[in-house]
């Protein structure tokens, strides 16, 4: 089997979120898959360097984005499979993009999250005008079999006759509890402080930042205790008002910005916090809620979307629209040594039952039935 794999966003820099889930699937599906050829497909002005473990087919389309994309949306034309040479058994592709599907050729398509349809709000216009011209629910309707990273994803695609199956991410197997040789000299080169908890993403609105700056200021304020938040991510879109609320005299001295972190440093990075503090609005999967766990760093979340599903009960839920609710989480968290202990050894058992070995058998799975 030929298998068409529309790689165009492992272009961006600093593949996270749907790139770094395309790379850790493809990863392990050539580990376990030794039958079929994997055709990876990217296209823009400079060809991007594309490293897995074992051959690959790799087709460059030397052609800006811009102008490819806008022949697609006027004339729907050409179909993904004509832009590569020789014939295609299957169409997988892994997240939502610009791409005219031909009729005759089965295809798999991963919906991450409804955060578009659910949240405009939180998209730019440039954005919102992205996602219409992906033409979505076209792409919904055409695709032959639908995966989703968790049931709360699946719930909101509300595609009763569409075939959908959930298959949940993997963690990295380098996130562990247990200190690496590496590790030595993360803290400091981060310049850490103390005392901290953590946040990791993209900074973004949805991601819900303002209402922990407010919960952490409170809880400084009520404690008298000197916790520190340490922000690790790329700045996203819109982000005026965050870096306003930045700017007030509260948050001055105790909020670190470590801007992208590099995938090595992660695991001393969350071993090294107190707790992860991840007050999402709404998330299809959540990937570093897994990565904490799997690290033995207790996590506080919240119960929306598909927070608690990952979760389990080796977290704290707390209400994202609250930040008292948040302040109250920490305190309960960070003065019990006690339950501090327990979502530590929960979490790390609760983060073994999320594998990329796991989630490349399930895809592979679909794959076959589709084709045979």
């Amino acid at each position: 089997m030929r298998i068409l794999v529309d790689a165009r966003h492992l272009g961006r820099p600093n593949p996270s979120g749907v790139g770094g889930y395309t790379i850790n699937l493809l990863n392990a599906l050539f580990e376990i898959d030794q039958n079929n050829e994997y055709v990876l497909l990217t296209t823009g002005r400079k060809k991007p360097s594309l490293s897995f473990s074992k051959p690959f087919t790799h087709i460059h389309i030397n052609t800006p984005n811009k102008l490819l994309n806008a022949r697609f949306i006027t004339t729907n034309s050409p179909t993904i499979d004509q832009l590569i040479p020789g014939h295609i058994d299957l169409i997988f592709l892994p997240a939502l993009n610009i791409t005219p599907l031909p009729a005759s050729i089965p295809t798999v398509l991963m919906v991450h999250d409804l955060s578009f349809k659910h949240f405009p709000k939180f998209y730019s216009a440039r954005m919102r005008a992205w996602h219409k011209a992906c033409r979505v629910d076209q792409l919904f309707n055409r695709a032959d079999h639908i995966i989703t990273p968790s049931e709360s994803t699946k719930r909101d695609l509300k595609l009763a006759d569409k075939p959908i199956t959930s298959i949940a991410h993997g963690v990295d197997p380098m996130f562990l509890p247990k200190m690496r040789a590496q590790d030595h000299g993360v803290r400091g080169r981060l310049k850490l402080p103390k005392r901290f908890v953590l946040f990791v993403g993209t900074l973004e609105p949805r991601k819900n930042l303002i209402a922990l700056i407010d919960a952490i200021s409170l809880y400084r304020t009520e404690t008298r205790e000197d916790l520190h938040l340490v922000l690790a991510g790329s700045w996203g879109w819109n982000t005026r008002a965050l870096k306003k609320r930045l700017w007030k005299k509260d948050a001055k001295g105790w909020v670190h910005q470590l801007g992208y972190v590099k995938d090595e440093d992660l695991p001393a990075l969350y071993r090294s916090a107190e707790a992860l503090t991840w007050p999402s609005i709404y998330e299809g999967f959540g990937l570093p809620v897994l990565e904490a766990m799997a690290c033995g760093t207790p996590v506080i979340t919240t119960h929306t979307s598909s927070l608690p599903e990952i979760t389990g009960d080796a977290a704290i839920h707390v209400d994202p629209y609250n930040a008292r609710d948040i302040t109250t989480a920490l305190k309960q968290l960070l003065h019990s040594s006690e339950l501090s202990r327990r979502l530590s050894k929960a979490g790390v058992e609760q983060a073994k039952n999320f594998t990329w070995k796991q989630s490349a058998i399930n895809t592979l799975s679909v794959f076959k039935k589709l084709t045979q």
